[in-house]
């Protein structure tokens, strides 16, 4: 649970929720994110707005609340306006099919005007798979330098890393050269179900530019009714770090 900025830059806790709540969550987003359900687009082009003091609207953001939420560092808690989330769907090969490539997060902010980063970027695994490793970089995205760090997806594992570091999705050969070895604990089929929230100290401007269908917009159960048919509460889990 140690995370030493500089050092350390992902920090990860495994085992969120009890299994049946985490099974349920999966199936729903599963559903959810089915390509005929999306009409072609993709769940990564659709990002929603849960506020901090609002009441949770939908199983994902109970999850939010009542699980991730007590994991997050105490500086980012003091200083949360509320998170943005989205659905994310992966199928083999991980790295070639993510829209998005190394990337780091920003939002412009309408008090300033400015683009800025969220307070801290994470992932809440709904799936194991053996490919499509999360890498965070030190510095600018290169998967050849040694100041990275990737986790593979574990189900029911909540990964945290800075918002202001570039990241990608990158290939078991990738992050551990030709001939690897696949890594321990085994996978469920697949595909790569994740639910990203970005945690951040004010609401983003929510113009969306192609191909992004919405950023930060309210949800109201248009998109992803499946979400609401899917009662899910946080079981105990570890105290918030400092």
């Amino acid at each position: 649970m140690n995370w030493i900025t500089g050092a350390t830059l992902i920090r990860t806790v495994d085992e969120v929720l009890p299994d049946g709540e985490a099974d349920r969550l999966r199936n729903a987003v599963e559903r959810a994110t089915e390509p005929e359900r999306l009409d072609g687009a993709s769940s990564y082009h659709t990002t929603f707005w849960y506020a901090k003091e609002s009441a949770p609207g939908n199983a994902v953001e109970k999850v939010i609340d009542a699980a991730l939420r007590p994991l997050v560092p105490a500086s980012v808690e003091a200083g949360l306006a509320g998170t943005e989330w989205w659905l994310g769907r992966l199928a083999p090969p991980y790295s070639a099919n993510f829209a998005f490539g190394a990337h780091h997060d920003v939002g412009r902010n309408p008090a300033t005007g400015e683009f800025e980063n969220p307070l801290l970027s994470s992932v809440f695994y709904l799936t194991s798979v053996d490919d499509g490793a999360l890498t965070v970089f030190t510095g600018e995205p290169d998967l050849a330098a040694p100041d990275r760090e990737f986790v593979f997806p574990r189900a029911n594992m909540f990964a945290m890393f800075p918002g202001t570091r570039w990241h990608a999705v990158a290939s078991r050969e990738d992050v551990l050269g030709k001939d690897a070895p696949h890594p321990p604990g085994g996978a469920d089929g697949g595909l790569r179900l994740t639910v990203t929230v970005n945690w951040w100290h004010f609401r983003p401007e929510s113009h969306a530019a192609g191909p992004m269908r919405q950023i930060a917009g309210d949800y109201t159960g248009e998109i992803y009714p499946e979400l609401r048919e899917e009662p899910v509460s946080a079981g105990p889990g570890p105290a918030r770090p400092s």
